[in-house]
């Protein structure tokens, strides 16, 4: 068994019609280092790769999951995806419909249908269909408001129809009984927004994330998915006063995530 991870943060983008954010770059940079010099991992057993801001463009993230990943993981490896940063909703191809995209660093603000990854369209396609490994888990620390303020803004076509909306000594991980499952956790509830906080240095959904990961005891050396699930919905539901609840969507069977513990802890 492996562990894959990409993990993708923009702060700024191309199109200046596109706001900016503080701390998504940060999010990706700090899970990527947690994974990347954790002591609790064999390095001969993680491939891991980082895209933040200019270097996160649509190809480049499509290429490194939907190309590069698809060649080498196999069924038995665990892979970790892990986006932050704006997400829009916007219409579809079809008007009378309304869909939720990540935004990358060259989206166009005038035609996030045809730049932006369509998590319905473009998501299952890329990581689900074109990847055999049984067990794949998703962070998204966005939202698909398109309120004001947070990590989301209303697409254009959108706006002016204003149609309704639709709806972040080594374990050796063959050792570790992982389970299996396909799993989206989104950092809050479609007419939520995604907070990011100064006080934090990250979106307040991957500063508890990070956080719960990098707690590991000598007794534990993995953590179950909706026990993760549980610990940091409750920790962002309490620290946001209730205006933020992480949604966890798919299909798991034991799914576990190894816990990581590094030089540099959280």
């Amino acid at each position: 068994m492996k562990l894959y991870g990409v993990f993708v943060g923009i702060d700024n983008y191309a199109d200046p019609n596109i706001p900016k954010l503080s701390y998504a770059k940060a999010d990706a940079e700090h899970f990527f280092k947690l994974v990347e010099e954790s002591m609790s991992l064999s390095s001969s057993k993680y491939q891991l790769k980082l895209l933040t801001d200019t270097q996160a463009t649509k190809q480049s993230v499509l290429k490194a999951i939907g190309e590069d990943l698809s060649r080498v993981v196999q069924e038995e490896d665990l892979l970790l995806l892990f986006f932050s940063g704006h997400g829009s909703p916007e219409t579809t191809a079809s008007i009378d419909k309304t869909a939720r995209y990540l935004v990358l660093y060259d989206t166009e603000y005038e035609n996030i249908f045809a730049t932006g990854l369509d998590m319905e369209r473009d998501l299952p396609v890329m990581c689900f269909d074109r990847i055999v490994a049984k067990h794949i888990v998703l962070f998204v620390d966005t939202c698909f408001s398109g309120r004001a303020g947070g990590r989301t803004f209303e697409g254009p076509h959108l706006l002016r129809r204003r149609l309704k909306q639709g709806v972040r000594g080594p374990i050796k991980l063959d050792e570790m009984k992982l389970g299996e499952g396909r799993i989206i956790a989104t950092a809050c509830d479609d007419d939520e927004l995604a907070r990011e906080y100064a006080v934090l240095g990250h979106g307040v959904f991957t500063h508890f994330l990070i956080e719960t990961l990098a707690h590991r005891t000598s007794e534990e050396q993995s953590i179950g998915i909706p026990k993760l699930y549980e610990v940091v919905s409750e920790k962002v539901v309490a620290y946001t006063h209730g205006r933020q609840h992480p949604i966890l969507n798919g299909r798991t069977r034991l799914g576990r995530l190894p816990l990581l513990i590094g030089p540099h802890n959280y």
